[in-house]
């Protein structure tokens, strides 16, 4: 089957380089856009076919690719009367949104009843893994379906990984953003030590990137936290979405350290939501800096 027709959903920091890769990488792109021109603008420029809306990329597409905020915009699109009914049985959607399992898997259900393939594929790697084409992908689904979608997905990826079934890539990216979310507190209070007992930065990051605490957080937040540099790749809101995700899918268990991240992160929401999730680190660091003063 030709699935080189690609309908793009979702051209934020993250879909914006994803869907870039795939022009480079030669395939057909279809996009259409919401509040912000500027993407759907470069993306024509390089190539892609602008639609007035989701349901005429629908129609247009042999892959649909979806990778959108929250759980509230998957159910919104995905399951919009308009758009499945554009839907053809060939199509295969790619949903990359870092939404729950239990959404995933109600689009799947609604997508099986038209005969529509399915592959829940989250992405982990920030806005620089989008941009080189570097991503992990988590895939949750049939095997077969990711063999069919694999040179799509090489197109903006680096290491895929059949993880389960649908569901189970959602279930996934939650605790990694779980960890991600505790990593980047943990990230910012060594910083804060490491500012207080004047140790040099790049040494910090030698050693500890060859030592037991060494984590991707610290190695590729450490010099953002350092310069204050709090311009968003992964927005501060999101990351709060995220581990709610998986606070929430935990609801029967106690998890201390998560819940406590999930605090915090929503006591910064309403200052920080826009920065990039490093900016949790203001609190710490803001206090290191009254005590070196």
């Amino acid at each position: 089957m030709d699935l080189k027709k690609v309908g793009f959903v979702g051209l934020g920091a993250m879909g914006l380089p994803m869907a870039k890769n795939l022009v480079k990488n030669g395939y057909e792109l279809h996009v259409t856009s919401h509040r912000n021109r500027r993407p759907v603008e470069e993306l024509t420029k390089a190539g892609a076919i602008e639609h007035s809306s989701v349901t005429d990329i629908a129609s247009n597409c042999n892959v649909l690719i979806s990778i959108l905020p929250t759980d509230q915009e998957m159910e919104k699109v995905l399951l919009s009367e308009d758009v499945l009914a554009q839907l053809s049985s060939d199509t295969v959607l790619i949903e990359m949104t870092s939404g729950s399992p239990g959404m995933m898997k109600k689009v799947n259900a609604a997508y099986q009843e038209k005969g529509i393939r399915v592959l829940d594929a989250p992405v982990s790697g920030g806005t620089a893994g989008a941009e080189n084409g570097t991503l992990t992908i988590m895939a949750g689904g049939d095997a077969e379906v990711l063999e069919a979608v694999r040179p799509v997905l090489d197109a903006m990826s680096q290491n895929i990984y059949l993880v389960g079934p649908v569901g189970a890539g959602k279930a996934i990216k939650a605790i990694n953003q779980m960890l991600a979310g505790i990593h980047m507190i943990a990230s910012a209070e060594s910083v804060a030590l490491a500012e207080k007992l004047e140790i040099d930065m790049d040494m910090l990051k030698k050693v500890v990137g060859n030592s037991s605490g060494a984590s991707w957080i610290l190695m590729n937040k450490l010099d953002s936290l350092q310069n204050r540099n709090f311009t968003p790749g992964f927005k501060l809101s999101l990351m709060r979405k995220d581990i709610q995700i998986a606070v929430d899918e935990a609801a029967d268990q106690d998890l201390q350290l998560a819940s406590y991240a999930l605090d915090f992160y929503k006591k910064s929401e309403q200052e920080n939501g826009e920065q990039d999730f490093s900016a949790i680190s203001k609190y710490v660091l803001s206090s290191s800096e009254a005590v070196k003063n």
